[in-house]
């Protein structure tokens, strides 16, 4: 959801860009230039429909007039000049005076019809005459004159019966609209003026979200916008600063509630007008552009069409129009992405790794909804923490005097076990790093973050690495505990000392405070984030990442891990050891190191089917194996294979609205498996790339697939493509669903991550609503039935009854 750049039309004219308007009706641009020119455009592919030089200066304005259809055009040379729906001049109106702005203040219930034009040192009221009874849609005789500037008023805006007025002397006025009841004069009184800058103010806009604030804006020749509200304060509410030339363009753009500045730059600053804080770096129109040799002039937003025009000083014309299927906030990172995870508790945290071992905290900041906090923590501090615990522990106890034998079994066990099974897979990232990178003999070569997880149950955070180790990183106990312990003691002897005063039903009363959870995940969060273990039992780079616990029937929480090494490893995250290993029986026979063995290609990824209590692995031998899960290893039962790809499988997942497995391969198919025992192939979708992420919408169960940096969604029930997602530069490696906020979460080699809006099944949603009101319908109708049933039955029963008083009387 956001604002991308739709063309850019370069050769207009050879003069200077004035003003630029917008003719809803014949979808057409109107551009006017310093010589008089007016040329009309095509809204949606910018080709030139039609010029016309009928001004003799400056175009100045436009203005639609939407009742009766007709486009107004301003000018210095005193003219204004109306054009008809056909494209054609409809008229001719001769004001005698240069005419700098223009603003409608219509109001049908007070038959109010006016216009209301900025002029040298005034403000000019004329009456419109749609029926031309004075001759012209205008009459030129002005019916009231506010002469309260002291200089060219340049901006004007009305809003219900307020008027806006703001030109080169400063000063921002404002009016109230009237009416004499004895004479009929429909005038304008002041009601505030204020100097607002120390220059010329040459723009002015009313903002209004859907939340009703309203607030004005102005910008000026002093390089400085300011936001004030329209309560009538005379203070500025916020102040906008740090531009490198004049204000020339202001605009408002409500579907992503954010302000367009252009002050100088080849670019437009955003900012949230709530905060007044700049989000520019969080919105990615203008993130990826380049500074060009040209600065941005005039803006204005076009609501009928969801477009932004712009002018440049090389008479560019540039147009912008909001995509439903734009990401709401891109995220600069400072490397490659690799893995997204989530918290779902309040506040919801993303986690995102990198190639270069950095996992980073992002957090939402209540101001506004594009702003994202951040903090890293780096892979190393936990490394280097670990080897310093390790040279503790070697140096107090590695040799045992009085047990020598038994040190050694411990070594040769140890390192003969890994001397069998040294890995000899090379790095699939190190092509991304620098040469002088490779040849350092540095203790973190392979540093990249493959796979993440959190735990919501134990509020911790597991993390994949290429150097074989799983890092699990939580919030800080200790600290946790010294938060817990402290007590408010001045609110404690307040709330005792008038107790009195508060309701029984008060929550600041101890009797009445309720411990909730959404509390205790607060409280975690205040606290540092740290490394609580490292478990060390792979050979090589880790891949796949499996949480099991309590949801699926469990006394603990479990993790399941893979990867290069082909071995499966269950750990016990609540201690933070191993708890078994995948065996195969049959092959016991041959070696231990070959019965550990999953497959025979090295596992890329990993999903669990809580329905049929299974997990399935997706093997770089084309294939994907389903076992029963049991937290034995010997116990872990082949049930099926899933063969058809012709490539490597990068991704699975168990789509549990349809209840089907799903997988995405480097063959660019994404192919979705039966969820019975026999696991046939039902359909095959031809992605035109290969897939690198996938998740499943937990809303809709809809296939959302990163294909190499497009995001495709796919209906679950007919498999068409419902929405695309574009902007990312490179090969999209995490996707994530946040269902409490309706969003998609894209990670890419590209360095940024990416928000997204998630789709609406809105079939689904009419179907149920049709069914409800069927169902409402045959209720009420069976209501009725029965109460018919109901009323007969009592009928009979009383004709029954008179049957049989009558046959049991005595006979006359």
């Amino acid at each position: 959801m956001a604002m991308e750049k739709q063309y850019v039309v370069r050769d207009t004219h050879t003069r200077i860009i004035t003003a630029i308007g917008l003719h809803p009706v014949r979808r057409e641009i109107f551009m006017g230039c310093e010589d008089g020119m007016i040329k009309m455009w095509e809204v949606d592919g910018g080709k030139l429909v039609q010029q016309s030089a009928e001004h003799k200066g400056w175009v100045t304005d436009f203005i639609f007039w939407s009742e009766v259809k007709l486009m107004l055009s301003s000018s210095n040379d005193g003219q204004i000049l109306v054009w008809g729906p056909g494209g054609g001049l409809f008229d001719r109106i001769k004001m005698g005076v240069p005419i700098y702005c223009m603003a409608f203040n219509i109001d049908a219930e007070r038959e109010r019809h006016q216009l209301l034009c900025g002029v040298n040192c005034s403000i000019r009221i004329y009456e419109l005459d749609d029926e031309r009874d004075c001759g012209h849609v205008i009459n030129s005789k002005p019916v009231f004159i506010a002469s309260h500037h002291t200089d060219i008023v340049r901006c004007l805006v009305c809003h219900e019966s307020k008027v806006y007025s703001a030109g080169y002397d400063q000063m921002l006025c404002v009016y109230e609209t009237y009416e004499s009841s004895e004479t009929g004069e429909k005038g304008l009184k002041l009601t505030s003026s204020r100097k607002a800058h120390d220059a010329g103010i040459s723009c002015l806009m009313l903002v209004k979200d859907s939340e009703n604030q309203t607030w004005i804006i102005t910008g000026s020749f002093d390089k400085t916008v300011k936001i004030w509200p329209t309560e009538g304060k005379r203070t500025h509410q916020h102040k906008l600063e740090g531009f490198l030339g004049t204000i020339s363009g202001l605009c408002y753009v409500p579907k992503n509630k954010t302000i367009w500045v252009s002050g100088g730059t080849s670019y437009a600053s955003l900012f949230d007008p709530k905060s007044g804080e700049n989000v520019s770096d969080f919105i990615g129109t203008f993130q990826t552009q380049e500074e060009e040799q040209y600065t941005l002039q005039i803006m204005k937003y076009f609501p009928e069409f969801n477009q932004v025009v712009a002018s440049t000083s090389r008479r560019h014309l540039i147009v912008w129009k909001y995509n439903t299927s734009g990401c709401i906030t891109a995220l600069k990172c400072k490397s490659h992405i690799e893995t997204l995870t989530y918290t779902r508790k309040i506040p919801i945290l993303i986690f995102s790794g990198n190639n270069e071992g950095t996992i980073t905290k992002w957090e939402r900041m209540q101001s506004n909804h594009f702003m994202f906090s951040k903090e890293a923590f780096m892979l190393s501090d936990a490394k280097n923490k670990k080897k310093k615990n390790h040279t503790v522990e070697d140096s107090n106890g590695s040799m045992d005097n009085n047990n020598p034998g038994k040190n050694e079994v411990k070594t040769e066990n140890k390192f003969n076990h890994r001397n069998v099974r040294k890995p000899e897979y090379v790095s699939q990232y190190s092509f991304r790093k620098k040469s002088s990178e490779n040849k350092m003999e540095d203790r973190h070569q392979n540093k990249t973050i493959t796979r993440s997880v959190f735990v919501e149950e134990l509020d911790v955070l597991v993390a994949a690495c290429e150097d074989s180790n799983i890092y699990v990183w939580g919030f800080d106990d200790k600290a946790v505990d010294v938060f817990k312990s402290t007590e408010p003691s001045d609110i404690t002897l307040l709330v005792k000392k008038y107790a009195i005063l508060l309701s029984p039903q008060s929550q600041l009363l101890p009797d009445n405070q309720t411990k909730h959870d959404d509390d205790k995940s607060v409280t975690n969060r205040v606290a540092g984030f740290i490394c609580k273990h490292i478990l060390t039992e792979h050979f090589s780079c880790v891949t796949s990442l499996l949480v099991l616990g309590k949801q699926q029937g469990l006394q603990k929480t479990y993790l399941l891990s893979a990867g290069w090494d082909s071995r499966i490893c269950i750990w016990d995250l609540e201690k933070g050891r191993l708890h078994d290993m995948f065996r195969n029986t049959s092959k016991l026979a041959f070696s231990q190191d070959q019965a550990e063995l999953a497959c025979d290609g090295i596992i890329i990824d990993m999903a669990y089917n809580p329905k049929s209590k299974e997990f399935a692995y997706a093997s770089s031998d084309k294939m994907v194996y389903i076992r029963r899960f049991s937290l034995s290893g010997n116990e872990m039962v082949l049930l099926n294979t899933l063969q058809g790809h012709e490539g490597e499988i990068t991704c699975i997942r168990w789509n549990d609205i349809i209840e089907k497995w799903v997988t995405g391969s480097e063959d660019g198919t994404i192919r979705i498996w039966s969820g019975s025992k026999l696991n046939e192939c039902e359909q095959i979708l031809a992605a035109q790339g290969t897939i690198h992420s996938m998740c499943i919408d937990s809303d809709n169960g809809a296939i959302v697939a990163g294909i190499q940096d497009t995001i495709k969604v796919y209906d679950p029930e007919e498999f068409h493509i419902v929405q695309t997602n574009i902007g990312h530069t490179d090969i999209i490696k995490s996707i994530i669903h946040i269902p409490e906020r309706s969003q998609y979460v894209s990670g890419s080699w590209d360095e940024t991550i990416r928000i997204w809006n998630s789709w609406r099944n809105t079939k689904k949603a009419k179907k149920s609503k049709q069914n409800g009101k069927k169902r409402d319908t045959f209720s009420s109708f069976k209501a009725e039935i029965e109460e018919g049933l109901k009323s007969r039955v009592e009928v009979d029963e009383d004709m029954t009854s008179e049957q049989t008083s009558e046959s049991s009387a005595p006979v006359a």
